[in-house]
């Protein structure tokens, strides 16, 4: 097989991928990431799949990547909960843990802006254009900082695996 016709195929099954994940409640942020980290991880193989086995290959990627972001994203948004609401209207005793505790440390050093870009993300669920309308950047702009952030917080806790 081309290599062509094989990344033209992987492109129109990501597409499929995409539509199905929207179809089953992702959002279409998370959904466009999961498929871009599926198309990156199969191009990326040292072997090539026959036409017949990448689609449930890719079908099986999909949803693994997708579970694990939604565990990270609840994971996070139930952190930041903790970390980010104020002292008077949260116990801090809800989460312990030497991670966490470093985790607090790293969210009272992010600058104030950092730390409402982080509020209206995760606690508000807002989406990137919304963020982008309230703060006068553009969607762009607020997606690299909130990648940024993340990548600092992941830093400061020692998991270099998602980057």
């Amino acid at each position: 097989m081309k290599l062509d016709g094989y990344e033209s195929l992987i492109k129109n099954i990501s597409l499929e991928l995409m539509h199905y994940l929207i179809g089953q409640g992702a959002h279409q942020e998370i959904a466009e990431d999961v498929i871009q980290d599926v198309f990156v991880k199969i191009l990326k193989m040292d072997i090539i799949l026959p036409p017949n086995e990448i689609r449930p290959y890719m079908y099986r990627l999909a949803r693994n990547q997708y579970v694990d972001q939604y565990r990270r994203q609840a994971r996070f948004k139930k952190l930041l909960q903790v970390y980010l609401i104020p002292a008077a209207k949260q116990p801090r005793s809800t989460i312990n843990g030497p991670q966490n505790n470093r985790l607090a440390k790293v969210l009272r050093k992010l600058n104030d802006k950092d730390r409402q870009l982080l509020k209206l993300k995760y606690l508000n669920n807002q989406s990137v254009d919304q963020i982008a309308s309230q703060t006068n950047k553009s969607p762009a702009a607020v997606k690299m900082r909130l990648y940024r952030i993340r990548k600092k917080l992941r830093k400061a806790l020692g998991d270099e695996s998602n980057e």
